[in-house]
Order: structure tokens, then sequence, then C-alpha cells
């Protein structure tokens, strides 16, 4: 697990370890340019022309530093300053002058097809106003190196990125690759921020955990490290169909039979242990030849509520809303599943709407588990606000709604976010833009009841699913291209996702 800090939290980290562990700012610079020229070596960059593109402020005295370890290498260095030696703090002007001492050019304009890597030292995380006109002019000039083969690497972030939210502040340099330095930027993970970073190398430059004592994050993430060898996901050898969960899947309508079966499919492939599907009846056939190990309970005109009472009560998970539809045969379904259930409730897709009806009721239960599932339009609809308002703020929305009705909420978009009703809160890493298709959120609603019927908690439950998913994800595209992937290359690739775990 990877903490992920705001600009605020992040200086605040930079001061602690300077003031209570007497690292001085100094050496916190000499060692995040180590790293960058370590990072640019390992991944081969074309070094014959260097620029360095340096402000006055901490991240230029990164750049600075970096630029004369690469001149001690005897690597052809140039600096483009873009700020003023007066308005360079003690550390940064020392390294300033360094450079100077050591003849390194210093230009104050350059040609943008002298240079085959481009250093971005120019803003760091403390960007929190809009660039001025010629400011922007000046960055998205330095883009267009790129236009003449240049490569460009970020310093800790791509200037112009603000670290907190991930917004344009007027222009932002489009790195190829960005070093950050002791933890993730919130900036750095989230849209449109992420756009702008390239490939995100992570570099440890002596900021440990010690020096969040007066700092807690909000925001965290996985990593594969957390899957490989996971005790949360490892199945007990002593163990039988039971141990593992009795899921209870509510999916499907009269012209809806794909979900159904990719929930299902889904939950099998994550290791539940049982499954039942509640589904139409004109969905039986599909279930029953694409997946025998189900059990199916069918309605067609009405409901059997006996039967249904005792699927719910069978279950440890009751999983309802892809594809059941909004008249009065998937009100009753929904009813059946949000009053009788006893284990813990996922809600998706339908069932979301229905929801709504029920949010004083969810205020007062807070000893209820229950997880739901939106994408941003289902999320803006549950919580009554527009989606850009949504967007602006995903991580503090999903925080707010979590928190205010008790439960875990997992706001799908290109960057998931899952928050628990005592305000923790993930971002998911894993996936890719193929995914975006029909089937993939009922692969997820799967994974997630899953894991649940395997005994993690909800959190756990949904921070870990979200992330086999989007890995899953991922090893498909590699496998198929991610334009035409599908639903079900991705359930294809869960088995060498969890294979992992006996790493």
């Amino acid at each position: 697990m990877e903490y992920i800090l705001s600009a605020d939290e992040m200086k605040s980290c930079d001061e602690y370890t300077i003031r209570n562990f007497h690292v001085p700012s100094a050496v916190l610079m000499e060692r995040a340019a180590l790293k960058c020229v370590a990072a640019i070596m390992h991944d081969k960059f074309n070094l014959k022309r260097v620029l360095v593109v340096c402000g006055s402020g901490n991240n230029g005295g990164d750049g600075f530093a970096i630029a004369r370890i690469l001149h001690e290498r005897k690597i052809r260095v140039d600096i483009l300053l873009a700020g003023m030696p007066s308005h360079m703090g003690p550390e940064t002007k020392v390294n300033y002058e360094g450079c100077l001492s050591y003849g390194i050019p210093v230009r104050s304009s350059v040609k943008d097809d002298e240079y085959t890597l481009i250093i971005d030292a120019i803003f760091g995380i403390g960007l929190n106003r809009k660039l001025e006109r010629d400011t922007a002019a000046f960055i998205e000039g330095i883009n267009s190196f790129k236009e003449n083969g240049a490569k460009i690497v970020s310093v800790d972030i791509p200037s112009g990125v603000n670290a907190t939210t991930g917004e344009i502040m007027g222009a932002a340099i489009r790195a190829d690759m960005t070093v950050t330095f002791a933890y993730y930027k919130k900036g750095l993970m989230l849209y449109p921020g992420i756009d702008y970073v390239g490939k995100l190398m992570l570099a440890n430059i002596g900021i440990t955990d010690e020096s969040l004592s007066e700092v807690t994050p909000l925001l965290k993430c996985l990593t594969k490290k957390d899957i490989v060898g996971s005790k949360l996901l490892k199945r007990p050898d002593y163990s039988n169909k039971g141990t593992f969960g009795k899921v209870l899947i509510i999916a499907g309508s009269e012209s809806m039979s794909g979900c159904a079966l990719l929930a299902a499919k889904s939950c099998f492939k994550t290791g539940a242990g049982m499954v039942k599907v509640v589904t139409h009846e004109n969905n039986r056939q599909l279930i029953s030849s694409k997946l025998p190990e189900a059990m199916i309970e069918t309605y067609k005109d009405k409901l059997d509520r006996v039967k249904l009472a005792e699927s719910v009560k069978w279950a440890d998970v009751t999983a309802i809303g892809p594809g059941i539809g909004k008249d009065s045969i998937a009100k009753e379904l929904f009813e059946f599943a949000f009053f009788k259930s006893t284990g813990t409730l996922i809600l998706d897709a339908d069932a979301l709407d229905m929801l709504k009806r029920y949010k004083l009721t969810l205020k007062k239960e807070s000893d209820r588990e229950i997880i739901i599932t939106p994408h941003i339009n289902e999320f803006a609809r549950f919580a009554e606000m527009d989606k850009a308002d949504v967007l602006n703020d995903i991580v503090g929305n999903t925080v707010d709604v979590a928190k205010t009705y008790n439960l875990t909420c997992v706001t799908k978009d290109t960057r998931t976010v899952i928050a628990s009703k005592t305000g923790d809160c993930f971002v998911n890493t894993t996936g890719n833009n193929g995914m975006a298709v029909a089937g993939i959120g009922d692969c997820l609603f799967g994974i997630i009841s899953a894991l649940l019927g395997r005994g993690l908690s909800p959190l756990d439950a949904s921070v870990y699913g979200c992330y086999i998913h989007g890995y899953a994800g991922d090893l498909a595209a590699a496998k198929t291209g991610k334009p035409g992937l599908l639903a079900s290359n991705l359930i294809n690739e869960i088995k060498t996702c969890l294979e992992a775990v006996d790493e």
C-alpha cells in the first residue's frame, strides 16, 4: 500500500523530516537529483544533448543539481533559466552557482531542434494559481520540442499540474516520464493531471513514514506487492465450498441476460464457493449452458416470494442490480434484498436508483454492511449533484457519500475511488481505456461479491476487487489490444491475477 499526498501534506512531511530528523534540505535536494539521474539512465533516454529547464524555486534547485551531476558524468548539458536568481532560496542558489562554477552554459533562449532530452524543473508541487499568459506560452513552447523527437522528464511533477487536484493551471508540461519523490501526489493520480505524467516513477529520498506523524493522508492505493503473497486473498488448504461463501446474484431481466452471466462467472473465477443466480426465466438456458456450476432460480410474471426469501436467507452475500430493470418485479426484488438480507449487500446499476428512496434509512443503520458501485452518472443521481461537480472533487465527494450514508462507495471512473463509512479512501491505479465497454462493470460486481463471500471486509473486498479487475483488464489488453477488448477476455485473466497470491 502506498500513501497519496496532497501538496500541503507533502510539504508538512518535508518540513518534519528537516526539523525532527535533522536531514538538511540540501541533502534532500541532492538525493532527489541523484534519483532523477538514475531513473533517466535506467530508461536509456538519448543523452546526446540535454536541456534542463529550471525555475527559481526548490524544483529548480533539483534541476540545477541534476545538470551538475550530468555534467560530472561527461554528458553535454545546457540550462534554460525560467526564473530569477534574485528569487532563489539558499539551497537552490548554491546549486545554481555550482553550475556556473562548472561552466555549464546557462541560456536565455534555445533552438527547439538542438536537444534530445528536456528535463522539466520549472514548477514543483507548490503551484496553486493559474499561470500568466506568457508563462503558459513558455510551457507550451517546451512541449513543442517533442515535435522534433525530444523526450521530456519532469522532476516531481509536470510543471503546470496542480499537485492536489490534478487541475491544469493554464498549461502543463506533457512528460514522457515523471520522477516523483517520497510519496505519490494526488494530482499525479487523478484526471486530468495523470494525462501529463507519462511513466510514473516513485523515488525514495529519505522521507519515511515516520515523517507522517503530523499528517494523516486521506488517500492510498494498492500496488502489486499487496497482491503477491497476500494473506487476505490466500485460500486455506483445510476448506470446503462453504468456506468461500454463498453469493446470491440478482441480475438480468426478460431482455437482459448477459449481465447475470458475466457477474456470476466473474464471481466463480474470483473464488466464491457457491453462486446462485436469481433472474428471468428467459435467461435460464444461457446460464445453464455457459455456467453449469451456478444454481439458478427464475421468475416470469411474478416472484415466488417463499423461494426468494429462502435464497436471501441462504446467502452470505446478496448482490443486486445489473439489468434488473425498473418495473414492479424489479422493485420487489430490490425490497427483498434490502430488507431481508442479513449478510453484506452490494448494489449496482438499477438498484442504485431504487436505493435513493431509502437515504434516511441508510443514515440510521450504521451497523449494516452495504457496498454501492455507481459510475459517475449514477453517483450524480444518487448524491443529487451535477456530474461536473462530482468530477471536480471525486475523492472528497466519494468520502462524503460513504460517511453520510454509512456504506462503502465504489465510484467508478477512469480512476475509480473507493471510500468506507469511516472515511478510509483508496484510488485504484490499474485498468485501461479498453475496459470502456459493456459488461465490464458486471465483472467488477461479481469480483467484489466473491471477495465478500470469501470473508474480506467491505472495504478490502472493494479495494482488492477493483485492483484485480483492472489488473485483469490490463492483462487482457496486452493480449487482445485495447480496441475490441471484451468482458469475457477480462474474466479469463482473473485466474492469472490471483495466481500471484501464491508467488
